[in-house]
């Protein structure tokens, strides 16, 4: 096994949203920790699903408190690459150039904000027709000016530097949001609804998702746990190790990620280490619908109880697991029922 260096292992997880070659930012840069991301420190509180990282912004408890305190602008904060962002009011034109955080846009309330968006984003229906101003080549800088944003957010895949450059040559505040774990989605619905005065609306949000993970955990927590390898891309037998959105969502259902003991998120697996550690199921993405039987048949594979037992299974949206949204919460069901059935009928 090989641990996938740099930015190209967080792309090949967009991979099952947008069925297209994967690129490195040009720093090369491997993501960092953001609050969402930011020099955080590993959250130590449970050995089980993915550990959230610490960041800047109040955990979902604390925010309780003041969840009807209206924010003072100017308003500064950190973002998830460790930069200090600064805006001035609250925002009411807002870029956005990560389709999850326009999910997450829309699902406070503020979609009618969004005047720009990448070429990916294609949820909720109504993304469709907002101005597109970016897409993998990266931001189109005239096209964002041209929409006159009071905000610009952008995943962890931008890169702090690209956008600390585009923030200075726009004059435009930059905010990186995008998340890496579930507890870091909670902060990045915190802080959005900080930044639109839609607090209420964002706890809301994040008790529907708590509530769900707790039901869906409630379900399988006492049962036995089932090994799982979930195929990233198999060109190269990439998975998902342990820290990744992935490693978390299969403790949560219930099940144990055997690529979890790896070195890295996103790795190469050996069809020998496969073979040794025999997973009981074997998931991919919704691309790989045309390629079970072809899998199935592969050295390694053939010879797994997953193969053998037919419990090769295909998720049935790729933008379900590769967007840290809050609609994550439908695909850690969708796991769940695969890998314990017999409690969800």
């Amino acid at each position: 096994m090989r641990r996938l260096k740099g930015l190209l292992g967080w792309l090949l997880v967009l991979l099952l949203a947008f069925w297209a070659v994967a690129c490195s930012n040009a720093s090369g840069e491997k993501p960092q920790d953001i609050a969402n991301d930011s020099d955080a420190s590993q959250d130590t509180e449970s050995e089980d699903a993915g550990k959230a990282v610490q960041g800047t912004i109040p955990d979902s408890e604390s925010q309780d408190t003041d969840v009807g305190d209206a924010v003072a602008f100017p308003f500064k904060f950190t973002d998830f690459v460790g930069r200090e962002v600064t805006v001035e009011k609250e925002p009411q034109r807002i870029v956005s150039l990560a389709p999850s955080i326009t999910e997450l846009i829309y699902a406070l309330g503020a979609g009618d904000r969004v005047v720009g968006v990448t070429t990916f984003d294609n949820y909720p229906p109504e993304v469709q027709d907002v101005p597109k101003v970016g897409d993998f080549n990266g931001p189109n800088v005239e096209a964002i000016i041209a929409q006159k944003p009071d905000i610009i957010f952008a995943s962890s895949l931008s890169g702090k530097d690209q956008m600390e450059s585009l923030q200075q040559s726009t004059g435009i505040p930059v905010a990186v949001l995008e998340a890496r774990n579930i507890k870091q989605i909670y902060e990045s619905i915190q802080l959005i609804g900080k930044l639109t005065g839609k607090q209420e609306k964002g706890q809301e949000v994040i008790r529907e998702m708590q509530n769900k993970i707790d039901e869906i955990s409630g379900k399988t927590k006492d049962l036995p746990k089932v090994k799982v390898f979930y195929l990233l891309d198999i060109n190269g037998n990439w998975t998902a190790g342990k820290g990744s959105f992935i490693d978390e969502l299969i403790a949560l259902a219930g099940g144990e990620n055997i690529a979890a003991d790896a070195d890295g998120e996103w790795i190469q697996y050996s069809t020998e280490e496969l073979v040794k550690k025999n997973p009981d199921i074997i998931i991919m993405g919704a691309s790989y619908a045309d390629k079970v039987k072809d899998i199935k048949n592969m050295v390694g594979y053939r010879d797994t109880n997953a193969v053998k037992n037919d419990k090769v299974f295909v998720l049935s949206n790729d933008d379900l697991i590769s967007r840290p949204s809050n609609r994550i919460i439908l695909v850690l069901e969708e796991i769940a029922r695969i890998l314990h059935p017999e409690v969800f009928e």
